[in-house]
């Protein structure tokens, strides 16, 4: 499992681009949408930085009504990403950059960190480094929303094994997850194993930070963002044991 590669450099591939990030739930993608009007002031024409847009699935819903800028560390869903704005003119830029290092040169009015792409790192200030680029690329008074796992939830509610499956390109693909919690570091552990109709093609793992609620509103503080809050759902309902994620939603001052 380890190795001299991070293994967020390997576990986004094709695989997991077309199990989880290249999904069609409008609803999902229209819910997120209102949130982030109601709880960002997301007003008409703002620029918008999306700081690990994946395929971009987010970044190109918000670049019908915005000036969008996303960056990713996988190449190809930077390029997947670029073919959807050529082939539907929409007002948005896509990048390959690390999200521990990348700052805007020109500031935003909100950035957003979406589905969980925080807390990969065993260093806390390295995790905690991705917050500052946020903060360092909004302008005064602009927004900065994470969204993250429900971890007391996990906890609550932890599953040890989730099998999901899909058609991808007329053929089944079924993803195994087996989670462990590394409780004397506070990390969620997983082992991700792919499968066709041929047998296994592909195994990965990923290692997470399992940070509290509490937690990351310090970090957040810490960086400088004030009136911080925590939503447990795209309804902006509080947080409970029972929400479904933990979105984090704090302003620079």
């Amino acid at each position: 499992m380890k190795n001299d590669i991070p293994w967020w450099h390997t576990l986004y591939d094709d695989n997991l681009a077309a199990m989880l990030l290249d999904n069609n739930d409008v609803n999902e993608i229209e819910n997120t949408l209102k949130f982030l009007i109601k709880y960002l002031s997301l007003t008409p024409n703002k620029r918008v930085f999306d700081q690990c847009c994946g395929t971009g699935r987010l970044a190109l819903a918000l670049a019908r009504n915005h000036e969008v800028i996303g960056i990713d560390l996988i190449s190809d869903y930077i390029e997947s990403a670029k073919s959807k704005v050529e082939n539907n003119k929409l007002n948005a830029e896509f990048i390959v950059a690390d999200a521990f290092e990348y700052t805007l040169f020109e500031p935003v009015d909100i950035a957003i960190n979406w589905w969980t792409s925080f807390g990969y790192s065993d260093d806390d200030q390295q995790n905690t480094l991705m917050i500052k680029h946020a903060f360092n690329s909004i302008k005064d008074n602009g927004f900065y929303a994470l969204d993250f796992m429900n971890v007391p939830g996990i906890y609550r509610h932890f599953s040890k094994d989730v099998v999901t499956s899909v058609v991808n390109n007329g053929e089944e693909l079924t993803l195994v997850r087996k989670s462990t919690i590394d409780f004397s570091k506070d990390r969620l552990v997983k082992e991700w194993r792919y499968f066709t109709k041929d047998g296994e093609t592909a195994t990965h793992y990923s290692d997470v930070s399992l940070y509290t609620p509490g937690q990351l509103i310090e970090m957040f503080e810490k960086t400088g963002f004030v009136d911080v809050h925590l939503y447990g759902d795209l309804d902006g309902n509080a947080l409970t044991l029972d929400s479904p994620r933990c979105i984090v939603v704090g302003k620079k001052p």
